[in-house]
């Protein structure tokens, strides 16, 4: 019986598909009358490309097609499932009709339904169809069309007379509607972004994309504001090189002139460019061994903090000072050598003349190593520094510090002794000044001694590790010549003795729960103090879902706390909640006292309700608060917030702020894309929040 039905199998198999292809039948009965073969019983036809299966079929010879009947499931590319009731398979073009049509794509949930559908070269023809990516007996959303095509190959959706529901309730029409189930990159327009503001009226920007390369595309944003102006951004995003990202932005903003009178703003248009680019390996290949290197730079340039501001739909600057930088190092061995360029645009400002920038900062590193014997090391460590500004005073400024040290080990191991002599110099040459001040000097030698200990205890339930140490040390000459700039810094030790210990706490699943830092100094030629500032850093995890922070500074000088961090942490499956509070006060950290909170609950099933605060509790005024929801589905998903938030910007007069109040929705729909609305609603206010 077995060797029956496998010489039936396997003589249809060539009968029917002895062409290119290698398409195999299985059925309980098979039949031939003339140039037709009948499979009856649990058919199954398959191959490398798709699995077939049917209650019944039927093949012509001289046609080349096939017709099945009843409960037909196809699966083809592993992706792409059809189920119908009558299907004509033409084996010889690929082409084929369903009567009816369920497609189903896999990879991202999109069906189509329709009564019939023809199939041409992997792509299907459907009529009077409904799509979605919903549940397929009552959708949350879903388009029905006229007609329409779904391209297996470019994985493209064309519909005709498209017509948007939620749920039963039709929302949108559209003569024409075209989307890609496709993830993957593709040039093509970017979900919209709508929005209302009191003052900028309505908001609109369409993304459009170009993706012709994997590695780089590029994306223009033009954007219209009805009340104040329009303008259009562009970004380009590339990867040079297996080891590098970048992107470039620039844009340009115009106002309207009823915009600019009202609110007095300094600059009518608002523009400028941004350059971020991230590399490794660039050339650390020509230095061999162990080399290694990296670039970084972020770079601004702007007028105006606007020209950001007007770049995002929900985010906004609240600092008037934009930084640019742009960092190379370089390490290989026992060396580092480092290029740092720092530029500061202080945008409260008609004019950064007068703004001191650090261009640039050249750092060379020499690692310690052993001199003359394994116990004697030595290191280098030069700097120098270009501060410039156009108005102003301007420094040059070169460094070294070389410290040599003995190292010795005492009490078999349980204490470390390290005796180091530490020369320090540094000279400054200035220039741009009209007091004819041209230099300054500073030179020092100091001694120090350290000793430290590290010892680990295991306890019943917990296992304690803690490092002590202490540093004497000694100045033993300086001199210093000549001027010293208010923005100079000098690496000038005193006679004190610092303390410092770390605790570390582990439980009996080798997990860390509790860290503990303290350190102190003890200045002996003070006189009117005698102590530097406490630091002490608290870390306690109470377990996996909660933990405990605090960081104290305490200073000695002032009677005072002049810094004070607090905060806790909880996360679990359902909440997370972060509350912080940050006080400072004192010359050197200036003055502030903020609270700052942050909840989230996923506690309903597809729900995540937020929000956040930031509170000034010196100035007695709420700086940023909101609060919204995230509903995600498999299908789509939306969020909504309520914001508020103060911006400065630059007027004609000066800095100047005002209170952005706004409710900001974000709806997806996959994979179709999605929309975005603001409703923003802005209050002017002067220097002081009022």
């Amino acid at each position: 019986m077995y060797r029956f039905v496998l010489t039936i199998f396997i003589t249809f198999s060539i009968l029917l598909f002895g062409g290119e292809e290698n398409i195999k039948i299985l059925a309980k009965n098979i039949k031939g009358h003339g140039d037709t073969l009948i499979a009856t019983g649990d058919v199954v036809i398959y191959s490398d490309r798709y699995v077939i299966t049917s209650d019944r079929a039927k093949y012509n010879k001289k046609t080349k097609v096939v017709k099945l009947y009843g409960n037909i499931n196809v699966i083809r590319d592993s992706k792409l499932f059809v189920k119908s009731k009558y299907a004509l398979i033409n084996l010889e073009d690929d082409s084929s009709m369903f009567d009816p049509l369920f497609l189903d794509n896999s990879d991202n949930g999109v069906w189509i339904r329709c009564n019939k559908a023809d199939v041409q070269g992997g792509v299907y023809y459907t009529k009077k169809a409904i799509v979605s990516s919903c549940n397929v007996y009552d959708p949350d959303w879903k388009i029905t069309y006229t007609s329409g095509d779904y391209s297996n190959n470019t994985k493209y959706v064309t519909l005709y007379n498209a017509l948007f529901y939620i749920k039963n309730i039709p929302v949108l029409y559209t003569p024409y509607f075209r989307f890609s189930t496709d993830k993957s990159r593709r040039s093509g327009l970017l979900r919209p972004r709508f929005g209302y503001s009191s003052d900028d009226g309505i908001f609109y920007k369409q993304p459009i994309y170009f993706a012709p390369f994997k590695s780089w595309d590029f994306e223009i944003d033009p954007q219209i504001r009805t009340k104040r102006g329009e303008g259009v951004y562009a970004t380009l995003r590339f990867a040079d090189s297996l080891y590098s990202t970048g992107d470039i932005t620039f844009g340009n903003f115009k106002e309207n002139g009823d915009y600019v009178k009202r609110y007095q703003l300094k600059n009518d248009r608002h523009y400028g460019y941004e350059v971020n680019y991230k590399r490794s390996k660039l050339f650390s290949e020509y230095f061999g061994g162990d080399a290694q290197d990296g670039l970084l730079v972020d770079y601004k340039y702007l007028n105006d903090v606007d020209y950001l501001n007007l770049k995002r739909e929900r985010s906004y600057i609240n600092s008037s000072l934009i930084t640019s930088k742009i960092n190379y190092f370089l390490k290989r061995d026992k060396d580092y050598a480092g290029l740092y360029l720092k530029y500061f645009k202080d945008t409260s400002k008609a004019s950064n003349k007068d703004t001191l920038q650090t261009l640039p900062k050249v750092q060379y590193h020499r690692f310690t190593e052993p001199l003359f014997f394994q116990n004697l090391l030595y290191s280098i460590d030069y700097k120098f520094n270009n501060y410039y500004r156009k108005i102003g005073i301007n420094a040059k400024q070169n460094e070294l510090l070389l410290p040599i040290v003995f190292t010795y080990s005492l009490l078999k191991d349980y204490l470390n002794l390290s005796i180091s002599e530490n020369i320090y110099m540094t000279h400054i040459g200035y220039g741009n000044d009209s007091t004819y001040r041209q230099s300054g000097e500073f030179i020092s030698n100091y001694h120090k001694f350290s000793l430290s200990s590290d010892l680990t205890k295991r306890y019943n339930n917990f296992v304690h590790t803690v490092g002590l140490s202490i540093d004497y040390i000694v100045p033993s000459y300086d001199d210093k010549k000549g001027y010293f700039a208010d923005f100079i810094t000098l690496n000038k030790e005193k006679k004190s003795i610092n303390f410092q210990l770390e605790e570390f706490f582990y439980n009996a699943n080798s997990e860390l729960f509790l860290t503990h830092r303290l350190s102190q100094s003890y200045l002996f030629d003070e006189y009117d103090y005698k102590y530097g500032d406490l630091l002490n850093e608290l870390i306690y995890k109470f377990s996996n879902r909660l933990t405990f922070t605090n960081n104290l500074t305490y200073s000695h000088k002032n009677k005072e706390v002049s810094k004070l961090q607090t905060g806790a942490t909880y996360s679990d499956p359902i909440y997370t909640f972060t509350i912080l509070h940050t006080y400072k006060h004192g010359k050197d950290v200036g003055d502030s006292n903020l609270i700052t909170a942050k909840i989230s609950t996923s506690y309903f099933s597809k729900y995540n309700y937020f929000a956040n605060i930031d509170y000034d509790i010196k100035n007695g005024y709420t700086q940023n608060w909101g609060v919204g929801v995230v509903m995600k589905k498999r299908c789509w998903d939306y969020r909504i917030s309520y914001k508020e938030h103060t911006t400065p910007i630059l007027t004609s007069s000066g800095s100047n702020s005002y209170k952005r109040r706004g409710i900001y929705l974000v709806i997806n729909f996959n994979p179709i894309g999605g929309i975005s609305y603001k409703f923003e609603k802005d209050t002017s206010q002067d220097a002081n929040g009022e």
